[in-house]
């Protein structure tokens, strides 16, 4: 009868927007991406615009011979990927137990004179400590990467990009979705844009594109999902480890679609979060919620993150909030050492303590535009039961 009751509900999707298209396309503008100060690349992925922001580190600084780049332990084992596909070697570093942020003494006791690149992971839409890193990398001649995958740089009040290089994705379930690829920002200072073309193979076609992102927006509706979310064949939403063959210039078609879904995705209301901000706190303390990392932080969240008391706390909210299929989900689950397929192709600079602290706590709430007012109401009735 469950599994009956389930169907005939459906599941929330965990993240995603319907992708809202342009009728009829438009030519690209290279408006929606323009950056002060910056020259924005167009790619394939998210994982190709930072495997290309690795390579062009490399040229920056030639002499360095084993070049290594620091990683957070907790979060996408894309950027592994990256790394290895650039030739570069991932030393993991620890991240705080209550904050996806880098524990900045573990991260000043993994630089030494191979360190090429420190990348700042923009978690779900709260940026890390942008002004400690750029201070850090400043002093020790380190490359600042700040990968934005699941966040579309906005502008904050008196706070702007500064990294070296940033990069966003267009990836499924992303911010702004083109079902694939992404945008490298690449400061100008850096003198690199006669370096960038010859790192990129030529865009893809993808003629039946439209019929893709129509499919994907049908099976974003609960009792469509349903029947992904709860085949056992499928494993949605699995975290592994999945090697890039090679980086491609963004397609045209994508192109044509981008400054459209850009203005789309910026007119989008925070009503969703807005509701967890005012309810929440009656049932978590502040120190768990988004509003404890401070307003320069913090952005418009892809999904809305809680980080429970103790894993047995978030296990049994998890259970419950997935039973009655409202769209939560525990993220990576692990650290990356213990992702499938990355072992063996990371240096840890030390235990992972907090990392593991904070995997195993982190449930999140979906954001978007799918979730109604009734399913904010039974998120909140099964979140006051199980706490």
């Amino acid at each position: 009868m469950a599994a009956l009751g389930a169907l005939i509900r459906g599941d929330l999707p965990p993240a995603g927007n319907p992708i809202d298209l342009p009728a009829p396309a438009r030519a690209a503008d290279a408006a929606a991406l323009a950056v002060d100060g910056y020259e924005a690349v167009l790619v394939d992925s998210g994982t190709s615009a930072l495997a290309l922001a690795m390579q062009l580190a490399r040229q920056c600084k030639p002499h360095i011979h084993a070049p290594e780049v620091i990683l957070p332990g907790y979060a996408c084992p894309d950027l592994v990927a990256a790394a290895e596909y650039a030739g570069v070697q991932p030393v993991l570093v620890d991240i705080d137990a209550q904050d996806p942020a880098y524990r900045l003494s573990r991260l000043r006791e993994a630089i030494n004179a191979n360190t090429l690149l420190i990348v700042a992971v923009n978690f779900l839409g709260i940026r890390e400590r942008m002004a400690e890193l750029r201070e850090l990398a400043t002093a020790q001649d380190i490359v600042l990467v700040e990968d934005s995958a699941q966040w579309f740089p906005e502008p904050f009040p008196g706070v702007g990009l500064d990294a070296d290089f940033v990069l966003t994705s267009f990836g499924r379930g992303k911010p702004v979705s083109l079902l694939g690829g992404g945008v490298l920002w690449v400061k100008r200072s850096l003198g690199l844009t006669a370096a960038i073309q010859p790192l990129l193979s030529p865009a893809e076609a993808f003629r039946w594109l439209p019929l893709k992102v129509r499919a994907f927006n049908i099976l974003l509706k609960p009792r469509l999902y349903c029947w992904l979310n709860r085949n056992p064949l499928l494993s949605l939403g699995e975290t592994a480890f999945h090697p890039l063959s090679q980086i491609n210039a963004l397609d045209a078609v994508r192109r044509n679609w981008l400054s459209h879904c850009v203005a789309h995705y910026q007119r989008q209301q925070r009503r969703v979060e807005a509701f967890y901000d005012r309810e929440l706190p009656a049932c978590f303390p502040a120190a768990h919620l988004p509003a404890s990392y401070g307003a320069p932080r913090r952005g418009r969240l892809l999904r809305y993150p809680l980080v429970c008391e103790h894993r047995v706390q978030r296990d049994r909210l998890l259970q419950a909030l997935q039973d009655a299929g409202l769209g939560a989900s525990a993220m990576y689950v692990n650290v990356l050492p213990a992702v499938t397929g990355v072992a063996g192709k990371v240096t840890v600079n030390d235990a992972l303590d907090g990392a593991e602290a904070f995997a195993g706590r982190l449930l999140t709430l979906p954001t978007h535009a799918g979730v109604s007012e009734r399913h904010l109401d039974s998120m909140m009735a099964v979140i006051a039961a199980a706490v």
